[in-house]
């Protein structure tokens, strides 16, 4: 009986995080098979951005370290006050985030996401359709992972 309460207790201790289960779904193509145990990860980014879709500021602040940088296709570097108050502003929609080629890299309690993603946004009426190859940087911090790093390049289609 004491080795297998020794046995669970391992194991639990050593599980990744518990996602939400109304937001995580399958393995979809083009998607790296998971060879370390890192597949978790991946989920952190889809869920990141299946919350941009959703306009979920608040589930986007939780999940976003307060010294969060992003780095755009254009070289412009933005902090986390500046994400959110974009955010609320409301200006811009993301209408679909599609994700491809995710690869997932874990470090302890870092993990760092790679993968393309195709933007379907719309700003003053304006619809943009955009590919991009990007890193995101995920770390552990007061038991939860939150992103304080991510940076994208223009694709070609």
């Amino acid at each position: 009986m004491r080795r297998t309460t020794w046995i669970i207790l391992a194991t639990v201790a050593t599980a990744p995080p518990v996602l939400n289960a109304q937001t995580t779904r399958p393995e979809t193509a083009g998607e790296s098979q998971d060879t370390s145990g890192s597949q978790w990860a991946v989920r952190l980014e889809r869920d990141r951005q299946d919350a941009f879709v959703r306009n979920d500021i608040v589930a986007l602040d939780r999940a976003t370290a307060d010294d969060y940088t992003t780095i755009n296709s254009n070289g412009g570097i933005s902090t986390k006050a500046e994400m959110m108050a974009r955010l609320k502003a409301g200006k811009s929609k993301v209408v679909s985030n599609a994700l491809d080629s995710l690869k997932a890299r874990v470090y302890g309690n870092t993990a760092v996401i790679t993968g393309r993603l195709r933007a379907i946004s719309e700003t003053g009426g304006q619809r943009q359709d955009q590919q991009y190859l990007f890193t995101r940087v995920f770390v552990k911090m007061d038991q939860r992972w939150v992103a304080v790093a991510y940076q994208q390049t223009k694709a070609p289609r």
